[in-house]
């Protein structure tokens, strides 16, 4: 099965807010979860994507996939403003950490006035509508290496699929019982490719695309919420990123809808995190920036650490989720 441009695929033809079926309704035919899933092959999305965008100066989302059939709004209505939250990545591989971010945006809970770091969004609820993953066909610091483009698409749906699905059997999860992810719209996914490595363009390109989705009344304020990990915050500011308009750009980043939902992992210091958050320029846009807290559990996996685990065949080949880790040993990937 391909998924082409012309016509974006759904998960069903329901919205998974009445989703009866386990694992993302990929049960065999005894009714037990099915290792294997029936994944689309995505090559020529990839193909017609890269021939149509990769070169065009127009930042562009392009949606491979939809999991609940009214995306972006997890049932049919109309909203004034419609928050989404973007997970862009290379995804090479994808791994838990990558969905804990997922869950933890839309499970994010209020803590107490008195926390240290109020100031700069922790804990705050998101009120997330919709959640999209974005694979770019373009990254600013990395080249492509490792899995291909239509590989990791297939990697991503299978992501997605892990956490649209909330199989209460899986531990990695950061919502504790059922009934918490029932109150998320974490079943409210969508698959996509982004052309253009600045978040400043991801964010144009993603209210298009909401927009151009929306079925509702009326134009809704889009929000889009970029998940990043620390060192991606710090990039976010670094003026080389920028052309000779910094700091107009980030000023606009901002002002047209884009927020930013970071997270610490292992390895960078409270004193570190201090230091950026004291200093003047960062000071005018500490409302739009939230702090994550993802479970430990997952704080020490990187793509980097998957793909050495695979290669020396370690016990980091569990960071990663069982039908993503079994598609990467039929395909042989990260071998070398």
């Amino acid at each position: 099965m391909s998924a082409s441009e012309s016509e974006t695929p759904t998960f069903s033809r329901r919205c998974w807010a009445d989703r009866s079926e386990a694992a993302a309704g990929l049960l065999d035919e005894q009714g037990q979860n099915a290792m294997k899933c029936v994944t689309p092959e995505y090559d020529d999305f990839v193909k017609s994507f890269i021939a149509t965008h990769a070169a065009d100066r127009k930042p562009t989302v392009k949606i491979a996939r939809k999991f609940c059939d009214t995306w972006p709004m997890p049932k049919q209505t109309t909203a004034a403003t419609i928050r989404v939250a973007v997970m862009d990545s290379s995804f090479n591989p994808p791994h838990y950490c990558h969905g804990a971010y997922i869950e933890c945006m839309g499970i994010t809970k209020p803590k107490s006035e008195d926390q240290r770091q109020q100031k700069v969004g922790e804990g705050q609820s998101l009120d997330i509508d919709a959640f999209l993953l974005l694979l770019g066909s373009l990254n600013a610091d990395k080249p492509q290496q490792g899995a291909s483009l239509a590989q990791r698409m297939r990697m991503v749906d299978m992501l997605a699929t892990t956490v649209a699905a909330g199989e209460t059997s899986d531990t990695w999860h950061s919502w504790v019982n059922r009934d918490e992810f029932d109150a998320s719209n974490l079943h409210n996914m969508a698959i996509g490719m982004v052309n253009t490595p600045r978040f400043i363009d991801k964010s144009q390109a993603v209210r298009d695309i909401v927009r151009q989705e929306y079925k509702g009344s009326g134009m809704p304020q889009v929000l889009c919420f970029f998940a990043m990990g620390w060192d991606t915050l710090i990039r976010f500011f670094d003026a080389k990123y920028y052309g000779p308009d910094y700091p107009a750009e980030i000023d606009q980043f901002f002002a047209e809808g884009g927020r930013i939902a970071y997270a610490r992992r292992t390895g960078f210091l409270d004193s570190d995190v201090e230091e950026f958050f004291v200093a003047t320029r960062i000071a005018p846009y500490l409302c739009f920036i939230y702090e994550l807290e993802l479970p430990e559990r997952v704080k020490h996996i990187s793509s980097t650490q998957v793909r050495r685990a695979i290669s020396e065949n370690s016990h980091g080949v569990h960071d990663t989720p069982p039908r993503i880790l079994e598609y990467i040993n039929s395909s042989q990937l990260y071998r070398d």
